[in-house]
């Protein structure tokens, strides 16, 4: 009934653009809507696909990370596909007492963990792993919750391509430190900064190596 009742709320949030009603939804609120059926793909990669919500815009693209943008805000989403090709997510999340927020995630076999932490500035760093895939955003703190969503909304809705995945893996070509990486391989190792040259302009197109994004703190 509890979980039903937090639907009903989510459904007049998003309804009406109530932002008020969004920001009485606690944390793990919002989390909850995990469990809400992800919406179709808007976005298609070589090898995964992924819905986009309204107001972001796809700005810059590799085989493994994508920019989504606002208008105020830099959304950084890293896939892993060597974890998934594997089908590898066993890892041991420790909560972070010192976080503003900090949970692991283990729903519909998918483990992950969200973190926001405050940074400089007086801005928080959003970090969320689900579904083989991580979203990072720096906000600040009345765009958390509408942020936080946003990166569920994502992350929920990525959709694989097992056999163009294990080409892209088999590929002798592929310079696999700057195109992939392992999210797993070091999960505990928290990213401090998110690196990207902003004065890049590049856009999304049907290639896949258009600008890369550097995960770093791993």
């Amino acid at each position: 009934m509890k979980i039903k009742k937090i639907f009903l709320l989510l459904l007049v949030v998003f309804t009406l653009g109530g932002c008020t009603k969004l920001q009485d939804l606690s944390y793990d609120d919002i989390l909850n809507t995990l469990s809400i059926k992800p919406k179709n793909s808007t976005v298609y990669r070589r090898g995964y696909n992924f819905y986009v919500p309204n107001g972001l815009q796809v700005s810059s693209a590799s085989l493994s990370s994508v920019i989504l943008s606002s208008s105020n805000l830099n959304y950084y989403l890293y896939v892993d596909l060597i974890s998934y090709n594997a089908k590898d997510d066993n890892f041991v999340y420790e909560k972070n007492n010192n976080a503003l927020y900090s949970t692991s995630i283990n729903y519909d076999n998918k483990k992950g963990y969200v973190e926001i932490n405050l940074k400089e500035n007086n801005q928080y760093l959003i970090e969320i792993i689900y579904n083989y895939a991580k979203i990072e955003v720096m906000v600040d703190e009345h765009d958390i919750k509408n942020a936080l969503i946003n990166a569920i909304n994502i992350l929920k809705s990525v959709k694989y391509d097992d056999i163009v995945i294990a080409d892209i893996l088999n590929d002798d070509n592929l310079d696999y430190t700057e195109e992939i990486f392992d999210m797993f391989d070091s999960v505990n190792d928290k990213s401090n900064v998110l690196d990207y040259d902003e004065n890049d302009n590049s856009t999304s197109s049907g290639k896949d190596a258009i600008k890369d994004t550097d995960y770093v703190g791993r």
